[in-house]
């Protein structure tokens, strides 16, 4: 042995047509990554047009239904049909704005008012979220809370495996013997 370190392939220098097999490796994957997101993107992008679409042709149907109503209501009540009237306006101008405007041109608009606006956009974001999550609460109410009430005394015609009736002094199982 001649006391020199025998020197790995990685302890030496590349030139500059040479790249390193991991190196290289990385770079593919980067690459494939970024055609994966970019494709995942494209796919998000195109589901929020149908939904945008399926939005629209709800709000025009609302709207049509809101000033068929409305000429119903003219003679009788013509301030509460004139509301209306300017509500299904309304409502068919959001409607062709967004068969008008795709996905990424909406998202354009949001940034934009987000950057112009931020106090509006997180108030409008909360607001969002308040009524969503009210929407998704009367969709499916909770077991848990149901018991609750039955076990309060409050009657709401819902039985499970054990119906609980309340009493002054407490909770009394109906298939207990008194």
């Amino acid at each position: 042995m001649t006391g020199q370190n025998p020197t790995s392939t990685l302890d030496q220098p590349t030139t500059g047509t040479e790249t390193h097999p991991l190196a290289e490796a990385g770079q593919q994957a980067t690459e494939s990554a970024g055609h994966l997101a970019g494709r995942a993107a494209d796919l998000g992008l195109q589901q929020a047009d149908r939904g945008r679409e399926m939005a629209a042709d709800g709000i025009d149907t609302v709207a049509r239904t809101v000033r068929r109503v409305s000429t119903d209501m003219q003679t009788d009540q013509p301030q509460i049909a004139n509301v209306a009237l300017s509500a299904a306006d309304q409502a068919e101008k959001v409607a062709q704005y967004l068969r008008q405007t795709d996905a990424r041109q909406i998202i354009s608009n949001v940034e934009d008012v987000a950057r112009r606006q931020p106090l509006i956009f997180v108030g409008g974001a909360f607001l969002l979220g308040v009524v969503a999550s009210r929407l998704i609460k009367a969709g499916n109410p909770d077991p848990a809370r149901r018991g609750q009430f039955e076990r309060s005394g409050y009657d709401t015609g819902y039985r499970g495996s054990e119906s609980f009736r309340g009493t002054g002094s407490g909770i009394t199982n109906e298939n207990e013997v008194s």
